[in-house]
């Protein structure tokens, strides 16, 4: 009877600091941005950038593991359980759980990644500035001459 006892107790807590946040449910799917100020939980599937409100400095944003986010994300604090498709920025710390796949690259100050998570990207580390957007410089670089950029492009792959 302990045991029931424990997650009846956890379930309250919960419930009562539930307040402030705002989830996205698994059959959930949302085509635009979204900006936030407070804590998101996104279980289901977000095709846009999702971003943290311009002066807030406490929303935490969570992708759990069946959330999907086809976008950037930028936020404050970051969880990832699930999967991202797209650049994630964190102003101050970014946990990447094992379940998660991100493609992109990885903009954090600190970063807690767990063993087994996948990142198909570069990891950069801000040092509390604004994180800058890397320039594609590849054919430039080569110095290939070609009238169509397009077919530069596919002579490099």
């Amino acid at each position: 009877m302990g045991i029931f006892d424990k997650i009846q107790d956890t379930t309250a807590a919960v419930t009562s600091s539930d307040k402030n946040t705002t989830s996205i449910g698994e059959n959930c799917t949302i085509d635009g941005d979204i900006t936030f100020d407070k804590t998101i939980e996104i279980h289901g599937k977000i095709t846009g950038t999702v971003k943290i409100a311009e002066n807030c400095t406490t929303a935490m944003l969570v992708i759990k593991k069946n959330g999907i986010v086809e976008g950037d994300v930028y936020g404050d604090e970051v969880v990832i359980e699930g999967e991202v498709i797209g650049n994630v920025t964190g102003k101050k710390k970014i946990t990447i759980k094992s379940s998660s796949f991100v493609s992109g690259n990885v903009y954090y100050d600190i970063l807690d990644m767990n063993g087994g998570a996948t990142v198909n990207g570069n990891l950069i580390r801000n040092k509390g500035k604004e994180p800058q957007k890397l320039e594609d410089n590849s054919a430039v670089s080569l110095n290939i001459k070609s009238a169509d950029k397009e077919d530069s492009k596919e002579k490099l792959l």
